[in-house]
């Protein structure tokens, strides 16, 4: 016998403030040759070393997420007009990350002493939730609980009795738990520094579970 069913899609939120701090810098210049390229990429990492050294950053912390020396070309008009490729030099790119607790202070901190670096690198600033597994949890309770109640208004609209669950379907994307709230180049961080005072909104997820309830009978008029 045929098992009647009722499929119902729960949507669940959550909100947690923000307990870390994540600074993502790039470093990015174009050299005449491939030697002076990875020079100045060397020396730029230098320099934001010793920059955020005092601040309590050891190398370790400083962590590079990507690294390139690529050949670099502009598209322009020659002295006849004609559109043509030209070569200029090798562009290298470090992107550098560090991350610490939420605390405003030090942001503003780390974000002046950026702006006087000579590196000139530009960053963004992101705050998130070092363990995720809590919002995580807390999404899941208000998606099926969500689930539940439409189902239950569903079958006492439509007369019947709701058995037990047959399966939830979840697919186990990747949660999105940080919030991007400030980009500049240095110059621009120095400009405004004296304004920085960066207080982030929690942060809020929404996720969704589907849910199959077993349809038992109808209900008796």
């Amino acid at each position: 016998m045929e098992i009647s069913r009722m499929t119902v899609k729960g949507k669940g939120f959550a909100s947690a403030s923000p307990d870390a701090i994540a600074i993502s810098l790039q470093l990015e210049d174009i050299k005449d040759t491939y030697e002076l390229a990875m020079q100045h990429a060397a020396l730029a990492l230098e320099q934001v070393r010793e920059t955020l050294l005092p601040l309590g950053f050891s190398k370790k912390e400083i962590r590079s997420t990507h690294f390139s020396i690529d050949s670099a070309y502009e598209h322009r008009n020659d002295f006849r007009g004609e559109n043509k490729r030209y070569f200029l030099g090798y562009r290298y790119r470090n992107d550098l990350k560090i991350t610490f607790g939420n605390d405003s202070k030090r942001l503003g901190e780390i974000l002046l002493a950026l702006s006087v670096c000579e590196a000139d690198p530009e960053f963004s600033v992101y705050f998130f939730l070092k363990d995720r597994r809590a919002v995580e949890q807390a999404l899941l309770e208000s998606a099926v609980r969500d689930a539940k109640e439409k189902s239950q208004v569903l079958a006492k609209a439509s007369g019947v009795i709701l058995g037990k669950i047959l399966a939830i379907d979840y697919d186990w994307g990747e949660i999105e738990v940080r919030s991007r709230v400030y980009a500049a180049s240095s110059k621009m961080a120095y400009d405004s520094a004296p304004m920085i005072d960066l207080e982030p909104e929690d942060i809020s997820n929404s996720d969704t579970v589907t849910v199959i309830w077993e349809i038992l009978h109808t209900k008796q008029a």
